[in-house]
């Protein structure tokens, strides 16, 4: 696939060349979302959540996730959303961790990550090494991330841990989990200034702690 493909408006018929967007697979490979040639571009005017998701198999280790649907700003204004190359559900596709543990989340929740770190404006995330069995290290434009995918909320060392990784490269640093942080990591990340997210089934990261509340804002409130 080459590594941009060319994409013409609808609304003002400027051409413009987009570069596919790669994400972290579980497996670290980066999986690109297939743009479809010659296929008809749509202009977002309402956005619909449900709509905001394509799924992508991993070339390297087969997996099927949902991952953000690929968009392009032109200059006239309008936001125009991509079509992909197709893959249909399989029968035996492989449910994210958090799914295997009874809370049974919609989205990967590694895939929701990546996609509310673009909505707060960090961009180019890339898969970082594991911090444990169900914690997922991210990396974008600005920022560091933590993805904690278990059942059972996080406690205060892990949000230390982040927090001092942050320090050393010199970034802010984010977290997101699928169920909660006990009181003491709340009050940790309060007296440190760090960001914390929790993943709901329905896609949302709700922020929990000020600094995160601060971030959504700052975005807009997408979060």
């Amino acid at each position: 696939m080459p590594d941009r493909v060319p994409v013409r408006c609808p609304v003002c018929r400027r051409d413009h060349r987009y570069a596919p967007t790669a994400y972290p697979c579980w497996c670290g490979a980066p999986v690109v979302a297939p743009p479809a040639l010659g296929a008809p571009v749509r202009p977002l005017v309402h956005r619909v959540w449900e709509d905001s998701w394509v799924t992508v198999r991993c070339g390297a280790c087969g997996r099927q996730d949902r991952w953000p649907q690929p968009e392009l700003d032109c200059d006239c204004g309008a936001v125009l959303a991509l079509p992909v190359l197709s893959v249909p559900q399989a029968a035996g596709r492989t449910e994210p961790e958090a799914a295997r543990h009874g809370s049974a989340p919609a989205w990967d929740p590694v895939a929701l990550a990546v996609h509310w770190l673009n909505r707060l404006g960090h961009r180019e995330v890339r898969r970082m090494d594991r911090r444990g069995s169900s914690a997922v290290g991210l990396r974008a434009g600005g920022v560091l991330a933590e993805v904690e995918t278990a059942a059972g909320p996080v406690g205060s060392r892990a949000v230390e841990c982040l927090w001092l990784s942050g320090l050393a490269a010199g970034l802010p640093a984010v977290h997101f989990a699928w169920s909660g942080y006990t009181a003491g990591a709340r009050q940790r990340a309060e007296g440190i200034g760090l960001a914390l997210f929790v993943l709901d089934v329905s896609g949302a990261a709700r922020p929990v702690s000020p600094a995160a509340g601060e971030l959504a804002r700052g975005a807009g409130g997408g979060a």
